[in-house]
């Protein structure tokens, strides 16, 4: 519901803010997938971590500046998170921990000229994201026990660096997009344990390909 509440409200923004300045900037709508992991290790030790999926979405609006760069703007729902093989409670288990967040991109885009219907683009920037909720859920392998915790042991605030390219095509009087970018965090997701006060140094990482329509 929570997501769902938040699309509405960027459809409602992105509307309202082109019809309002529609020779300044353009925006659209883009939905896709993210394939995400951390950069770092557990405080037990080194920890080899795997890729989980989530979903991606919002709107963007961009603004021309010189020929052919434009500055353009994000608001965007996104899942980021990882899993790792850990012992919980002396039996091997699974660890997942999931984040989903608001993030707000700003980014330097160069599209390239027009090939027919189709029209090349390279962006980069940063992004701040801030946490709408987190889950961390340990699954045991031999005893099935589940331990799930829905806690502030994420941090709630997050930056980092992107880098991506795209393709928008130009169909039937409308304008689609499709891009990939790459996201490395540079901030510490995790806190302090406040049991142990143990720190690990886990940063975001991972793709996100997502397709849309320009306005």
């Amino acid at each position: 519901m929570r997501f769902l509440t938040i699309l509405v409200m960027l459809i409602v923004f992105q509307i309202g803010h082109i019809s309002a300045h529609a020779q300044l900037i353009s925006g659209g709508l883009k939905f896709g997938m993210t394939q995400t992991t951390f950069a770092g290790n557990l405080a037990a030790g080194e920890t080899t971590w795997s890729s989980i999926s989530g979903v991606a979405g919002g709107a963007a609006s961009e603004l021309r500046l010189i020929g052919e760069l434009s500055a353009v703007g994000e608001l965007l729902y996104i899942q980021m998170g990882s899993k790792t093989r850990i012992q919980f409670n002396s039996f091997p288990g699974l660890l997942t921990i999931r984040a989903s967040y608001l993030s707000i991109p700003v980014l330097a885009q160069f599209r390239f000229d027009s090939s027919g219907i189709l029209r090349p683009r390279v962006f980069f920037g940063g992004a701040s994201l801030f946490v709408l909720e987190s889950v961390i859920l340990v699954e045991a392998d031999e005893s099935g026990q589940v331990f799930l915790d829905e806690n502030d042991s994420i941090e709630s605030f997050d930056y980092g660096l992107i880098t991506g390219a795209g393709i928008d095509v130009h169909l039937i009087n409308q304008r689609f997009t499709i891009e990939i970018r790459y996201y490395r965090g540079q901030n510490d997701v995790t806190k302090p344990s406040s049991e142990t006060g143990e720190t690990t140094v886990l940063n975001n990482q991972g793709w996100a390909i997502m397709a849309g329509v320009l306005f």
